[in-house]
């Protein structure tokens, strides 16, 4: 009975140190994706371009909003001047036209969405293998997202090591 004893304690003695070194030997760091992707050279110029598509797209709509609210003016203006019928008909058609432009409007707002979105996922796809990479030569086990962290020391934060590293391998 005592030598089953002296098994048992030694099996479990052997699993837990086994289970404290593999523990000891996991590198967990954590890095701020939005900083890296906003503050690399390539991540920069990718912004950037996709600020001035949407700043032009939103300038397009500015103009097209004043033209229908001139326009939707000019009907008001003119109610006066001409026949009932003609002025319901005048805003059914301004109705019409405003209907097509929030449709168009919105339809651009999602295809700039798109757009910005496959650009960051192109972005990512040019990263990940540099990031893996930095993994494999610091022996980094798991890289988390700044996001989902809670509180945790600076020094684990990696993110202006993959910023200088990124900037030198992607021009």
């Amino acid at each position: 009975m005592i030598f089953k004893f002296k098994k048992i304690f030694f099996f479990i003695f052997f699993l837990t140190s086994i289970s404290t070194n593999v523990i000891a030997e996991t590198k967990i760091f954590y890095v701020d994706m939005d900083f890296v992707l906003s503050n690399s050279v390539i991540g920069k110029k990718i912004f950037e371009k996709l600020s001035i598509d949407e700043n032009k797209k939103k300038e397009e709509f500015n103009n097209q909003e004043k033209e229908l609210k001139d326009e939707e003016n000019k009907i008001l203006a003119s109610r006066n001047i001409i026949s009932e019928d003609q002025l319901n008909l005048n805003i059914k058609e301004f109705q019409n036209t405003l209907r097509n432009y929030r449709n168009f409007k919105s339809g651009e707002l999602k295809k700039l969405n798109k757009i910005r979105n496959d650009e960051i996922m192109k972005l990512l796809d040019l990263i990940n293998p540099i990031i893996k990479e930095y993994m494999q030569k610091n022996s980094i086990s798991i890289i988390l997202d700044k996001k989902n962290i809670y509180i945790a020391d600076k020094n684990y934060d990696i993110s202006n090591n993959l910023i200088e590293i990124i900037n030198k391998k992607i021009k």
